[in-house]
């Protein structure tokens, strides 16, 4: 058998099929059409309600007794990462249940937020790449906080809690060690051009 002749019979097998399909349905009766009313039994409770007021009502007071109802048994939410102790209780510290957990979030967030603003004064002036190869580990930062001017590498300490964490050319990271802060200070615009 060539090619064109096992096309013609595939045609004739799809037209074939298809005729059948067509056939099929056309000789499907249409569904029947019922109402959709109750034509047997007993009424529905709704639909005496409805036909004995003359339409729906609305008990105002049960809402209002819902909603107090749904007011009173609120409790608050349970804090379910809080740490357990080995008898399932949870402890004071992580129930947040005393006073002393949300002042000492907020402490600590006042000295991050305090961290931040001594780490804005700093400005980067550019980097010495020191020795042949591209690695960071030669590069050097210079830094400038307020009129004084400091240098450092990687690892190496600004200040007793300054930690300068990478240097790259367009940027120097520095990590603030007490308040766990790590700030990207970016190179300044005056520091890339000539100075009088």
């Amino acid at each position: 058998m060539d090619a064109r002749r096992k096309a013609l019979i595939a045609i004739g097998l799809v037209a074939l099929w298809g005729g059948v399909a067509y056939w099929q349905w056309g000789a499907l009766p249409d569904p029947v059409r019922m109402p959709l009313a109750n034509t047997s039994g007993p009424a529905s409770s709704l639909a005496r309600s409805i036909s004995r007021t003359g339409g729906l009502r609305v008990h105002l007071e049960q809402l209002a007794f819902a909603r107090t109802q749904r007011e009173a048994t609120f409790t608050a939410p349970r804090n379910i990462f809080a740490a357990s102790g080995l008898d399932g209780t949870l402890s004071a510290a992580g129930d947040g249940s005393d006073g002393s957990q949300p002042n000492q979030v907020s402490e600590q967030a006042l000295q991050q937020q305090a961290a931040s603003l001594e780490l804005d004064q700093y400005r980067y002036l550019g980097f010495v790449r020191m020795g042949e190869s591209a690695k960071s580990a030669g590069n050097t930062a210079v830094l400038s906080k307020n009129e004084e001017v400091m240098i450092g590498r990687v690892g190496q300490h600004l200040e007793r809690h300054l930690v300068v964490k990478a240097i790259t050319p367009e940027s120097v990271t520095l990590r603030d060690t007490q308040a766990r802060v790590d700030h990207t200070v970016p190179l300044t615009e005056d520091a890339a051009g000539p100075q009088p």
